[in-house]
């Protein structure tokens, strides 16, 4: 088949590229089979979870859910370590985010996924270290590979 570019305003669709738009590689997945909570942390009710896609092409990995963490555990201004993916679920480079967080006083959780594996979080020293829960909503890794 030969190629033929697409004219302005044209309609563009997966017949027309002969390949998938979206395609979901792997569905939504709790975090406990993908790896493990460190000390302190762990899945709340609504249960933290991760799929993975393929947009026009592109690797897309998306997290949604709560991880429930003790109290004292998230001590401000350190990285803590609050989960361990597994060899096949980590990303390729690290990746960062501001995401909401539980009695932080409205401060944010600075969040990272390492290339180790870990799933790193932390707040300010204003935030106190009384963080019981991290929001995972809206956490997403485009390129993760």
């Amino acid at each position: 088949m030969p190629y033929i570019p697409f004219l302005a305003g044209e309609l563009l669709t997966a017949g027309k590229l002969n390949s998938r738009l979206f395609e979901e590689v792997m569905e939504w997945t709790p975090l406990t089979t993908l790896g493990s909570f460190t000390a302190g942390f762990s899945a709340a009710t609504l249960t933290p979870m991760m799929r993975k896609l393929r947009v026009l092409g592109q690797d897309r990995w998306e997290l949604k859910g709560r991880i429930s963490v003790v109290a004292g555990t998230l001590v401000a201004n350190v990285n803590t370590t609050g989960f361990n993916f597994s060899a096949a679920h980590r990303p390729t480079f690290e990746h960062g985010w501001q995401l909401a967080g539980g009695t932080t006083g409205f401060y944010g959780v600075r969040t990272t996924s390492q290339p180790s594996g870990a799933l790193q979080f932390g707040v300010p020293a204003a935030a106190g270290n009384n963080c019981n829960g991290i929001l995972l909503d809206g956490l997403f890794i485009d390129g993760p590979i």
